[in-house]
């Protein structure tokens, strides 16, 4: 054997040897890890070079990594639950935009618009109040600066009769032209509330179904019965508005259990009481705060807020006048919503909408009307439903209904006999097409 075959041999046996003993020369491992290696890598009889090289020791969430990977499902639905973002494009939902409307509410970072620009169009078209005068859209994330004289400050200086008032009067115009544009032109040019915005029937109050509507009644007056010894006395109502005839309708209802129970419903039956103040309030969408605060009534449309102790006189003990008069002399329960709200704004509620002519209530009705109607229709069938001679002439208009018809049934089967007499056949013959009429003589049963 030559010298440099051995020098070969060697050096081949000293890599085997280098492969075989890799893994018994790993660092020396503790009575822990050494149980914990033991109790992780199989038994097998595998080759050397298919085994791990290095063995670390578990950690102490090791435990919880190894269930999470051991059931991938898991892992990936949670992982998309946590990715999943509500969407920013949303023109159908009603309560995505009313969120974006709630964010204008606060007096010192948004002021009066005209209402080609107020709160409500910025809103339709996808932005919200992040700052003094300042909109974002939650889409774009364009934001829009506007800087308009507010209605107050016009109205001072139309006083004046200065020689520009005029000029003031035409710039103001054009302003309020060109930032109605930008409510669609500001947004970027792939975002999507630029080629759409909300229905114009999105801020309708949901007021269709009546035992709901009236259900939420309940529920708007019992929040402000909590707050009876701070409602004022001194309410200011519509001309056309008779407390007295809704509130005996409403106890009516309630004591027919008409309406479902509810614990508004089981405080008034057990009082035979309705607070008016609390219940005219309560019709025109007023409820108490509900984040608590003593004494301030909300609306959840326009999302006006009230202190009621402003219209509500105080007990000086230690004066000699005894009372002191309130700061507001009455609560208007209209003038105090917004202009735009559907609870006193007929447009606002009903949009571009067409309303049929069957239906009880004028098409510019507002919200107030619509629940009152609502009130009186339930109240109406109620009482037809509990009188016997109501129920007499009700049944004889059933009777009169199923006689007529009796009557076009009766009409409609002579009709088909009649036309059973006449019978068109079409007879193939010679590759002509020939229509036989045959007269068939009437059964005897006519």
């Amino acid at each position: 054997m030559s010298y440099a075959l051995s020098t070969t041999k060697r050096k081949f046996h000293r890599i085997l040897d280098s492969i075989s003993n890799s893994s018994s020369t790993s660092l020396p491992l503790n009575d822990s890890q050494a149980s914990i290696s033991i109790t992780t890598l199989p038994g097998s009889h595998e080759s050397p070079a298919k085994k791990p090289r290095f063995i670390r020791p578990l950690k102490k969430n090791t435990s919880s990594v190894l269930q999470t990977v051991s059931d991938p499902v898991s892992m990936l639905t949670s992982t998309q639950n946590r990715d999943r973002k509500k969407p920013h494009f949303t023109p159908w939902d009603r309560a995505d935009f009313l969120e974006r409307l709630k964010s204008f509410r606060h007096v010192d970072k948004w002021f009066s618009k005209p209402e080609k620009i107020n709160e409500v169009q910025w809103a339709k078209r996808g932005w919200t109040c992040v700052g003094i005068e300042r909109v974002r859209c939650v889409g774009c994330a364009r934001e829009v600066v506007i800087r308009l004289e507010s209605e107050a400050v016009r109205n001072e200086e139309q006083g004046d009769d200065s020689p520009d008032e005029d000029w003031k009067v035409a710039a103001h115009a054009e302003l309020v032209e060109k930032y109605a544009e930008m409510i669609i032109s500001e947004h970027d040019e792939g975002c999507l509330w630029q080629t759409r915005g909300c229905d114009t029937t999105i801020y309708r109050l949901p007021l269709a179904h009546q035992p709901t509507s009236l259900k939420n009644l309940l529920g708007r007056y019992e929040s402000l019965v909590a707050l009876e010894s701070e409602l004022p006395t001194a309410l200011k109502t519509p001309p056309a508005f008779d407390i007295q005839s809704s509130c005996q309708q409403l106890l009516a209802l309630l004591q027919s259990q008409a309406l479902d129970p509810s614990p508004a419903a089981e405080v008034l039956l057990s009082h035979n009481h309705i607070n008016e103040q609390a219940l005219t309030l309560a019709l025109f969408g007023w409820q108490a705060d509900p984040d608590r605060s003593v004494g301030v009534a909300t609306c959840n449309a326009c999302f006006r807020r009230l202190g009621l102790w402003l219209f509500k006189s105080r007990f000086k003990p230690n004066q000699g006048m005894g009372e002191e008069e309130a700061i507001m002399s009455c609560l208007d329960v209209v003038d105090e919503h917004r202009d735009y709200c559907p609870w006193v704004n007929g447009a606002s509620q009903h949009g571009d909408q067409k309303v049929s002519h069957d239906e009880p209530v004028p098409a510019e009705s507002a919200g107030w009307e619509i629940l009152i109607q609502a009130l009186r229709n339930v109240y109406r069938v109620k009482s037809i439903l509990s009188s016997p001679s109501e129920i007499d002439s009700l049944g004889n208009i059933l009777d009169d209904a199923a006689a007529r018809e009796a009557k076009d049934k009766e009409r409609w089967v002579k009709f088909k006999r009649l036309k059973e007499i006449f019978q068109v056949k079409r007879v193939k013959g010679g590759g002509e097409v020939h229509e036989n009429i045959r007269l068939r003589r009437p059964s005897s049963a006519t």
